[in-house]
Parts: structure tokens; C-alpha cells; sequence
């Protein structure tokens, strides 16, 4: 008898441990959360969440292999809170049920929808989701902790979907390393077994541009090619940060590889930085077409040819750089953009570290000036040229007029767009608007305009040779009545070069009113070397000039004393 009570309490026991069976709520959604207490587990609400993102993922990929168009004309929604999360199980489509070792990996589903930044709290909604503030985090490192030798070798797969979303998730410790043709994984009837040395955050294959994958950081992978991520897809990729990754050979960031003759790929308002390898350290391009609008690739490290882009494709493959900067703290002598065989780069409206201006519309390579360089913080301080230094039409002819900036503050604040992810929301007592400094018939002419003057006084001008060192050349008050406008103002003002001596005439005249010869020869003495010094700096400014560069910017001053600074230009030769 009590061998039969034992086995009955056995039996309940077993039955009590068994995981619920998942169903999602009505709304077809399934919640998951790592640390839940209590309830059913079976996914249908917060309060039952599934613990593991991986068993969610599993019992959707069963239902799709059961019958791939389950969810056609619809979606299933995972909710999943804060937390960290690891693979549990194989990627291959006949193992996934089984814990593979390095070989585990999430696998993304057709229609299956990734909502992570959830707080693991209470019964938060969609409306209290920050991917920043409650970080969900997908984390290869399934053994020792923090270290990299038995980490899985991709911690997201996407292969062939259509329809899907991934937002609000954080993809690291993948460490792509193994030799090619490893044990068969087959994924929709595609082997990547071969791709174990690449993409250890992500990779993606063969997947549809409705694939949207937005809000994500990848950070932290490693990999012998691709550290952050490995794209052959077509795959919508928006408002990412992908940094401190690391390839071996090249491709520290992401790799956009080889997708046949016609391959094209738009990336729109990414963050790159402090990504590694010997070759495109932050970006390696191996397509046809590689448009990048919006991105901040800035303090990223190349050993052998470009920190920020290296361009690896075939003749006639091009990399177009818009509305993007691209910068390093310590540059060195390998290039900051770089191509095998010089293929072409096309640059429009964007700040680039190189010795000369890039050649196109809108161009700079002084300082963009961020708010905390050293420390990280990539926002552009109030005196940057990037400031409403973008095109309106490029943002806008890349689809992404549904995107805000990396911080999701709202394109556009000012009467353009600014350069890089960051847009500036600083209300300004005068919102400038086109400006422009030019050298024509041996003066210097500015030309300017406001949209609005609040309080304002009087503008300086001022011009510098390194876009540090300013000198003010030019007083000029409001032209708006009060200093209050609500229309457009336009200013223009013309300095002779040859008036910039500052009136030497004063000097003699100080000579003559001292009655000691010794102080008239002093300061005759004295004058004489101001007009040298004057003479060799005025030689110096006119062939900064003639070189492209001469800075210019505009010193706004409240009737209060207060100051704003405009963006900082170049002054062009005409």
C-alpha cells in the first residue's frame, strides 16, 4: 500500500512540475517575464507569464511546422518584460527541442512579432515600453559566465521571414568563431551550418524588407567576421545602436555581405561606435548599393582601412553617405571611409573626418562638435554644424518619415533636418534660418536669415581658421522691431578685406600725444609690429580662404546678454 501511495504522489507531483500548456490571450499575445511568481505559466497574461523567451519561440515554432500558414493574414504578438534571457534550445528545425550547446539560438517565426522594454512590474501596457529603461536582453553566453569560449555562435537567427517585427531588444555575447561546414542546421530548409564564423549578434538570410527590425542595441559579440551582425537580407533595419563589437578580420559592427549584382540596402539613423577589426570597423559593404541616412559612425577602429567604412564591393559598387557623420577622437593614419580598389563613395550633407571637404551638396570636415565627445554623449551641442545641416528630401525619400531620433525625440525640430541620429530639440530666442558665407570681389559676405526673434539685440560675426578660435569681425543689430518677429528676416553684411586692419591710424595718433621721444619711438616701435603681425595673419586667413578653410558663425545676443551661437559653415570662394 504505501508503495502505491508514493507512486500517486509521485504522479502529482510530476503533473504539478509539468509546464502549462501555452495559450496565448485573446488578443493573441503571449507575455513572458524571467523572474514571474506564481501563476499558470501558460503565457496569457503578466500575471501567468511564460518564464523563458526561448519556450515561447519554441511552442510558435512547433505551431508553424505543424502548419506554416498558421497565423496567415496575422500575427502573434510576444510581450516580454526586463530581464535577461539565453537560448535554450538547437537551431536546427529537427533538434530545436533539445538543448544544442553552442549551436542554440533564438529563431525568429514568420508573423511572430518581438515587443521587449517592458517594465517586470505590475501590469504594464504597450504605452509604458522603453527599450533603454527596462532592458530585455538576449545573451549568448549560455556557459561560464563572461566568457566567450562556450558562447553560442548566434544569438538571433532570422532566415527567410516576411511580416515580422523585432523591436526594443538587446542582442550580445554571441561569439561566432567555429570553422565553416559545421555540423548540418538547417533553418526553412537553408543549411547555415557554414556560417559559423559570422554574425555572432545576428544573422539574417534571405529575408524580406517587411521584416522590421527597430530600437535594437547590439553590442558586446564577437566574431571572426561580422562581430555585431552579418546581413544578407533585405530586412528594414531603423533606430539602432550597435557598439563594442569585435571581428577578428573585418566587419567589427555589421557586415553587409554579397547579395548578387543587384543588391541594395538603406540603413537609416543607426549609432556606431567602439566597434573593432582589422577591416571596417564599424561597417564592411560587399553589395551593389549601401545607403546610409542619418548614422553616427563615430570612435570606431580599423587596423588595416577604415574605422568607420570599408567599401569591399566590385567596380560600379557605391557606399552613399547622407545627412550622416562620420568621426573618431584620435584619427591616425588609416583612412576613416575606405575602399578596395578606390570604389566610389557619394557624400551629400554630412561631416567626414578627411583633409579636404568631401566633394557634394552640403559637406563639412570640421568638428561636429558633440555635446561630450569623450564621454559618450553623440547629441550635437547648439554651436554644431550639423544642426539643420541635412536634407529634408533624403530623410524623407528613405521611408523613414515614421521615425523618430535614436533619443525618440521627433524629426525634424528646426526648418531642416540635423546630421547623425540626434535631433536637436533646443528652443532658440532666434531660429536661424539659411546662412551662408562666401568670399567674391575681395570681401567677405554673409548672408542670413531668421524664422523667428524673441528678445533679440544684435548678432556677431565671427570667422575662425580651425573652427575653434574665434575673432568677432562684425556687429550688426536686430532689423525685427523690439527684437520680436514672427516672420522671416533676412540680413546681409560685406566686410572689405582691406578694412580689416583694424584702423592703424589710431596707433600713430596714440604716438603723437606722448612727450617723451622714448615713448613715441616705443610705440611707433609697437605699431610697426602690429602692422607685420597683421600682415602675415591677413596673408594666412586669405589662403585658408582660398584652401576651404576659413570658418564662419553667428553670436546671437539677447537684449538681456544672454548668447546663442548659429551652426558653424565654411566660407567658399566664388
Amino acid at each position: 500500500m504505501k508503495k502505491i501511495y508514493l507512486w500517486l504522489l509521485l504522479c502529482l507531483y510530476c503533473t504539478a512540475t509539468l509546464q502549462a500548456q501555452i495559450t496565448p490571450s485573446a488578443e493573441k499575445i503571449l507575455y513572458v517575464k524571467k523572474n514571474v511568481s506564481g501563476g499558470t505559466g501558460n503565457g496569457s497574461s503578466w500575471a501567468n507569464a511564460i518564464p523563458e523567451l526561448a519556450d515561447a519561440l519554441k511552442w510558435a515554432r512547433e505551431q508553424y511546422i505543424a502548419d506554416n500558414n498558421w497565423l496567415t493574414g496575422d500575427s502573434l504578438r510576444i510581450f516580454i518584460a526586463e530581464g535577461i534571457y539565453k537560448p535554450l534550445y538547437d537551431a536546427d528545425n529537427s533538434r530545436f527541442q533539445n538543448d544544442g550547446g553552442r549551436n542554440n539560438a533564438f529563431v525568429a517565426i514568420d508573423r511572430v512579432y518581438l515587443y521587449g522594454g517592458f517594465p517586470a512590474t505590475g501590469n504594464p501596457g504597450a504605452n509604458e515600453r522603453n527599450w533603454k529603461t527596462y532592458p530585455t536582453v538576449l545573451s549568448g553566453d549560455i556557459g561560464v559566465s563572461n566568457d566567450y569560449a562556450d558562447n553560442v555562435y548566434h544569438v538571433l537567427v532570422t532566415i527567410n521571414l516576411q511580416n515580422t517585427r523585432i523591436d526594443g531588444l538587446s542582442i550580445t555575447g554571441g561569439m561566432a568563431n567555429a570553422p565553416s561546414l559545421q555540423t548540418e542546421t538547417m533553418i526553412k530548409n537553408v543549411n547555415i551550418g557554414y556560417t559559423r564564423s559570422s554574425g555572432g549578434g545576428l544573422f539574417s538570410l534571405n529575408d524580406a524588407n517587411t521584416l522590421k527590425v527597430s530600437n535594437v542595441e547590439i553590442s558586446g559579440n564577437r566574431a571572426d567576421y561580422a562581430g555585431g551582425g552579418d546581413i544578407r537580407s533585405s530586412l528594414s533595419l531603423n533606430n539602432i545602436i550597435v557598439r563594442n563589437n569585435t571581428a577578428t578580420e573585418w566587419g567589427g559592427g555589421l557586415y553587409f555581405a554579397a547579395m548578387g549584382l543587384t543588391g541594395s540596402y538603406t540603413l537609416t539613423n543607426a549609432l556606431f561606435t567602439g566597434n573593432t577589426a582589422k577591416y571596417g570597423g564599424a561597417i564592411i559593404s560587399q553589395i551593389n548599393s549601401l545607403t546610409l541616412v542619418n548614422n553616427t559612425i563615430v570612435n570606431n577602429t580599423a587596423s588595416l582601412g577604415g574605422h568607420g567604412i570599408y567599401h569591399r564591393a566590385t567596380s560600379g559598387a557605391q557606399v552613399t553617405l547622407a545627412n550622416s557623420i562620420v568621426w573618431n577622437s584620435h584619427p591616425n593614419s588609416v583612412r576613416i571611409i575606405d575602399s578596395l580598389g578606390g570604389a566610389p563613395f557619394a557624400i551629400n550633407y554630412s561631416i567626414v573626418q578627411m583633409a579636404t571637404v568631401p566633394s557634394g551638396p552640403g559637406n563639412f570636415n570640421s568638428d561636429p562638435l558633440f555635446t561630450n565627445l569623450a564621454g559618450g554623449d553623440y547629441t550635437l551641442s547648439d554651436a554644431s554644424p550639423g544642426i539643420n545641416g541635412g536634407s529634408n528630401q533624403i530623410w524623407n525619400s528613405a521611408n523613414s518619415t515614421d521615425v523618430a531620433d535614436l533619443a525618440g525625440n521627433a524629426r525634424i525640430a528646426g526648418n531642416a533636418i540635423d546630421m547623425g541620429v540626434f535631433e536637436s530639440q533646443t528652443v532658440l530666442p532666434v531660429l536661424f534660418g539659411n546662412w551662408s558665407a562666401a568670399i567674391k570681389n575681395g570681401q567677405l559676405v554673409f548672408d542670413w536669415s531668421t524664422e523667428t526673434e524673441v528678445n533679440n539685440d544684435h548678432f556677431l560675426i565671427q570667422v575662425s581658421q580651425d573652427g575653434v578660435k574665434w575673432t568677432t569681425v562684425q556687429k550688426i543689430p536686430t532689423l525685427a522691431a523690439e527684437g520680436n518677429s514672427s516672420i522671416p528676416v533676412t540680413y546681409q553684411s560685406s566686410i572689405p578685406l582691406t578694412s580689416l586692419s583694424l584702423g592703424m591710424g589710431l596707433f600713430l595718433l596714440g604716438a603723437l600725444a606722448f612727450k617723451s621721444r622714448w615713448q613715441m619711438l616705443a610705440m611707433i616701435t609697437a605699431t610697426f609690429l602690429f602692422v607685420l603681425a597683421f600682415s602675415c595673419s591677413k596673408k594666412g586667413t586669405l589662403s585658408n580662404i582660398e584652401d576651404g578653410k576659413l570658418f564662419a558663425r553667428l553670436i546671437q545676443v539677447d537684449k538681456d546678454g544672454a548668447t546663442h551661437s548659429s551652426k558653424i559653415i565654411q566660407v567658399i570662394q566664388k
